[in-house]
């Protein structure tokens, strides 16, 4: 059972509600209401907004059990150690530089490309992708595709869990990261950075 519908029907079973008049009370059609609990569809924003005061709970909880289902529970853990040590941003040798939406990837690739002696331009060559494309994944502006992220670990000689860390402490706040952190690991487990 994931943790989203272990803590979803823990909540109300507590409150006496059931899926059926949770689904009316959030207005969304009781079987889909299921799929969602039980992780056969995705939560839209739409349905967090209506599903978290009937919960109680916060958004970041919410979402902090979504995480914990999605990632493993290591990288999870690279994820809050680099976004509590995030990296200086790398000036690239002629390059436009360009607002990023994810300061820590480019930072971390930028500074890969310049230790390896390499540009962007020869990095989308090494890949054979498309250059525009590329560097819009890496500024985040695109979803950076499995296909590049596994080129992208050949030719900067990286882990892959390393480059989907990056990525996943750009999408989401410290704050919740560490609960998904708590969410998925025992009693036993101590965080240390």
């Amino acid at each position: 059972m994931s943790y989203l519908q272990r803590n979803i029907e823990k909540i109300l079973k507590k409150n006496n509600i059931t899926i059926y008049k949770a689904s009316q009370l959030i207005q969304v059609d009781d079987g889909a209401l299921y799929r969602m609990i039980r992780g056969r569809s995705n939560f839209s924003k739409k349905y967090i907004d209506k599903i978290i005061p009937l919960l109680d709970i916060s958004k970041e909880e919410f979402e902090s059990w979504i995480i914990a289902d999605k990632y493993p529970k290591e990288l999870i853990k690279k994820a809050i150690s680099v976004k509590k040590n995030p990296p200086a941003a790398v000036k690239i040798p002629q390059q436009k530089t360009k607002v990023t939406k994810s300061p820590i990837l480019t930072a971390k690739i930028d500074k890969l490309i310049l230790e390896k002696q390499l540009s962007r331009t020869r990095l989308s060559k090494l890949l054979e992708y498309d250059q525009i494309t590329l560097n819009r994944m890496i500024r985040g502006t695109h979803k950076i595709s499995g296909t590049v992220i596994e080129g992208l670990s050949r030719v900067l000689e990286i882990p892959q869990e390393d480059i989907n860390s990056w990525i996943l402490a750009d999408k989401y706040s410290l704050d919740i990261l560490c609960k998904a952190w708590e969410v998925c690991s025992s009693e036993d487990d101590i965080l240390y950075f």
